[in-house]
């Protein structure tokens, strides 16, 4: 979702742009949606509203593309490393993270450098991607994980803030409340083992704090 919409005028141009393409001819329609729980996702739109959004369009997309000469691959991504920027709002993500989860409990991410090469993929190999669906993550890391690797790379503490920041941030901004919550009670279900042999360079945290983030080796 782009800055500046919301979850109903992103459906509204998700399947603007369905419309358009099958108009158009085009062949290969590559989207990039949200993972809600691996194999489950197709049925389970979840309560997070900005995933409902995705899911109505993946659904909008495989009803309008039957029986026509276009095919499709949606990508369901799980969080995204570059959630943690330095800034308010990585902090919050980080301490959103930190008092919403439980101490074992590990989150899913991805580099959206990943992201882009499935979609690279599913163009380059029409045939292989054509009408599939795939759950893609790089690493799963509890949160003391994901701070221990930070903290090890950097050498700088991890950018968190108050506990009650965040807690007032969640339940104010109902999208993200919810999103955390979902994280907590059900949680992503990518198959990184499976993904790693279709890209052995994903990238893991530590790989990606290297090379592509604001705290990456110079």
């Amino acid at each position: 979702m782009g800055g500046g919409q919301n979850n109903e005028s992103e459906e509204r141009q998700g399947k603007g742009l369905i419309d358009a393409a099958l108009k158009n001819g085009i062949k290969m329609f590559v989207y990039s949606s949200v993972d809600r729980g691996g194999s489950k996702s197709d049925n389970n739109p979840t309560s997070v509203p900005h995933f409902i959004s995705k899911h109505k369009i993946e659904q909008y997309l495989f009803d309008r593309a039957r029986g026509t000469d276009m095919s499709y691959t949606v990508l369901r991504p799980v969080a995204f490393f570059e959630n943690l920027i330095p800034g308010f709002v990585g902090k919050v993500f980080t301490t959103s993270w930190r008092t919403s989860l439980r101490k074992e409990q590990k989150l899913q991410l991805i580099a959206t450098s990943d992201i882009g090469f499935f979609g690279a993929e599913a163009f380059l190999k029409p045939d292989e991607y054509s009408n599939k669906k795939l759950s893609i993550a790089g690493d799963e890391l509890t949160f003391d994980q994901f701070k221990d690797i930070f903290e090890k790379q950097t050498g700088e503490p991890l950018p968190t803030t108050y506990n009650l920041v965040a807690g007032v941030l969640n339940r104010a901004v109902k999208d993200l409340g919810y999103m955390f919550k979902w994280f907590r009670d059900v949680g992503y279900g990518a198959d990184i083992p499976r993904l790693k042999t279709l890209n052995p360079e994903l990238k893991g945290f530590e790989t990606w704090l290297a090379t592509e983030s604001a705290w990456k080796r110079k």
